[in-house]
């Protein structure tokens, strides 16, 4: 029966956060200030510059943005944003600045100092903590680094900018791609592509050109480092597209354009080259290497072309050309400064033409060399740069929401000061959400009393279960060998009648009565075949495509509750995996390995849960840290038998029967299952199933 008050209150309180968020929104609305129009003429003017900077010469640039700087009356915050971020800019293009750009980043984030400037100019706060990262990124501070991309980017998602997000999604790829983690980086990339999708300013160039081209590219080289060519060619392939047909929506950068289309044609034939084919490679690269008068060549892009071209001339064999393209291409402007690892590779492919010329004592000198300097730096390698970005990004997180909570109190004093209208509003909405928990956690305790009862049901259910299936396996056991030792006197039987008469002929009477014995002698043989093959019926699946992921998931919800009465955690890693199983032998399976997990592992303790895809496989692992598997009794734990049985940590019972089902439903599905334990110090369980 619904009550009138009740549904009265709900419209008042709604009505009261009404009237709260429209007075909030106008505080903030006053605070708002409109850029003035010198501001807009400032960024046109700066984005000149920016175009020009490099004709004229970085030092000239900067001199002539303070002077312009100089001469402006009441400069406004806006006006500074600009300033310190293009300054920036210009000091990265000159290396013989780097120090004043670190300066100019804490210049850019003083701004921010006060909360309200944060809030008006979210967008430029977020990339001076971007630049902020980035100073310490190349420091070698790895942690402070993490600590202000975690920053910019929860800042970001509280006012729901996902667009912004992309850039720092695209610092975490590059890090985990210089660590050599290039699947991670992958992911990374695939979350910018998702987040640029979120973005709503056609003009940003950046963001709507750049970026996306850019993503699709380190996308594609990510794979050419996992020899994956294929896979490298469709994201080169999607990158060029996308020049092709975003190119007419920024005339004034076909500058950049044009050199983004040189950079992609140069990928393309380092994935063909890959693939082995060195026809289509060459011809690519040579088209990448005609100089475009319109377009600011870089020496970067030819060294790195060339390199390929060596390449290729050495793997066709044509010696003589690749030594001259690799003087060529130790000839270029700033070669002598060369990173150690282009080097080493400058010193691998004179070794190769070495050895194709049949100079092979020389060749072995420079390659052996060259294996020494390339060990070394890579041990220094993994030294400076191994930053485990996994382990920093959840510290980071521990350490922000800790800071949260650390700023709750004081957000509570500060929502104090407001008006007595707000002031009103927010106890009458404490009030709300203090009864509507209350009513939730008395709803949750006892439904996670309810559950608990259930768990404990369930659980004595399968164990009957797995009780009435040994005592059946025994009986059928038990009946199988009878039926076997009566084969020998039935086979006796047989051929004894047909000895009886051996020397004279049998009178038609004993020949209907011979005949009849062995009738019954075949009936009889039949009757024991159909005993001895009846474990097969028990085998029989029924199998459609399921997705073992949910599976394991219903395990762990029915389990849960088991392990939060001895206080253990079950953390569960999954793929999504569309398998072709028996699902109620396939979920018995599983709930029995995760019972086994729960039940074996102390108070207070961890199991983990992983579901991982392979190339035509399908791997789930059960881990706990419990009491292990004695050496003893390791030999018999799939055998259908009880020996193996033993009490679990509080007391539970076990009937030792459970993994030898386990094992008949897995091996009927064409997988495996097996162990890796040791007393004392837990045990992993693993099932394997085919696609």
């Amino acid at each position: 029966m619904n009550n009138p008050s009740h549904q009265l209150f709900p419209s008042f309180s709604c009505r009261i956060i009404l009237i709260y968020l429209v007075l909030t929104g106008g505080l903030t609305g006053c605070r708002k200030s409109e850029k003035s129009e010198r501001h807009v003429q400032l960024k046109v003017w700066i984005d000149s510059l920016d175009r020009h900077s490099r004709e004229m010469g970085i030092p000239r640039a900067i001199a002539r943005l303070d002077s312009f700087m100089a001469v402006q009356d009441e400069k406004n915050v806006h006006d500074s944003i600009l300033y310190y971020k293009f300054m920036k800019v210009l000091s990265h293009r000159d290396s013989t600045l780097e120090h004043n750009a670190l300066m100019y980043t804490d210049s850019l984030l003083g701004l921010f100092e006060p909360a309200h400037v944060r809030l008006e100019n979210p967008i430029d706060y977020s990339k001076a903590l971007l630049l902020k990262g980035d100073d310490l990124l190349k420091q070698k501070e790895y942690y402070l680094a993490y600590r202000n991309y975690y920053k910019g980017k929860s800042f970001l998602t509280s006012i729901g900018e996902i667009c912004e997000c992309a850039r720092y999604s695209s610092r975490i790829a590059t890090i985990s791609f210089k660590e050599e983690n290039y699947y991670q980086a992958i992911e990374y990339w695939k979350q910018e592509l998702k987040e640029l999708a979120e973005c709503r300013d056609p003009e940003n160039f950046q963001l709507e050109f750049i970026e996306k081209q850019g993503s699709f590219r380190n996308i594609g080289i990510a794979y050419l480092h996992l020899n994956e060519p294929e896979k490298a060619l469709d994201y080169f392939n999607q990158a060029s597209r996308f020049i092709r047909q975003n190119a007419l929506r920024f005339p004034r950068e076909q500058n950049f354009i044009r050199f983004a289309r040189i950079v992609i044609l140069r990928n393309q034939a380092e994935a063909y080259a890959l693939k082995g084919d060195n026809l289509t490679a060459e011809k690519l690269i040579k088209k990448c290497l005609e100089h475009d008068p319109n377009i600011d060549w870089s020496v970067d892009v030819e060294r790195e072309s060339r390199q390929i071209l060596t390449q290729i001339y050495i793997d066709t064999h044509r010696y003589d050309q690749a030594q001259a393209e690799l003087d060529t291409l130790r000839r270029l402007p700033g070669t002598a400064n060369t990173a150690a690892a282009k080097y080493n590779s400058f010193q691998r492919m004179q070794a190769s033409i070495l050895y194709g010329q049949g100079k092979y004592q020389e060749a072995g000198k420079l390659l052996l060399a060259e294996l020494e300097t390339e060990r070394m730096a890579k041990l220094q390698r993994n030294i400076a740069t191994n930053s485990n970005v996994g382990r920093l990004l959840q510290q980071v997180q521990r350490e922000h929401e800790i800071e949260l909570a650390a700023g709750k109190d004081a957000q509570q004093d500060l929502i104090l000061r407001f008006s007595i209208l707000i002031s009103l509003a927010m106890v009458v909405i404490v009030y709300l959400i203090w009864r509507n928990a209350r009513k939730k956690a008395l709803n949750l305790r006892a439904v996670t009393k309810l559950n608990g009862e259930i768990t404990q049901r369930n659980i004595a259910l399968q164990d009957t279960v797995n009780a009435l299936e040994q005592s059946e396996i025994e009986k059928e056991k038990m009946l199988r060998i009878v039926a076997h030792d009566l084969r020998n006197p039935i086979a006796a039987m047989i051929s004894g009648s047909d000895v009886l008469f051996w020397d004279q002929p049998p009178s038609e009477e004993q020949a209907m009565i011979i005949e009849a014995i062995q009738q019954s002698g075949q009936l009889a043989f039949g009757l024991i075949g159909q005993i001895l093959q009846s474990d097969t019926d028990r085998k029989k699946i029924s199998k459609n495509e399921e997705d073992l992921a949910e599976i394991v998931q219903s395990c762990i919800d029915m389990l849960s509750y088991k392990g939060k009465e001895k206080r253990q955690t079950i953390y569960y890693d999954y793929e999504k995996a569309m398998v072709a199983v028996d699902r109620e032998k396939i979920w018995r399976v599983f709930c029995n390995l995760l019972s086994n997990a729960v039940k074996f592992s102390p108070q207070e303790s961890a199991i983990n849960v992983n579901l991982k895809k392979r190339s035509n496989q399908t791997l789930l692992s059960v881990q706990d840290h419990g009491i292990g598997i004695p050496e003893d009794l390791k030999g018999q734990i799939f055998h259908p038998t009880n020996d193996a049985r033993r009490t679990g940590t509080a007391g539970e019972q076990s009937y030792g029967i459970g993994l030898s089902i386990c094992k008949q439903i897995v091996e009927a599905h064409g997988g495996k299952i097996w162990f890796e334990s040791a007393s004392g110090a837990g045990t992993t369980f693993f099932v394997e199933l085919p696609d």
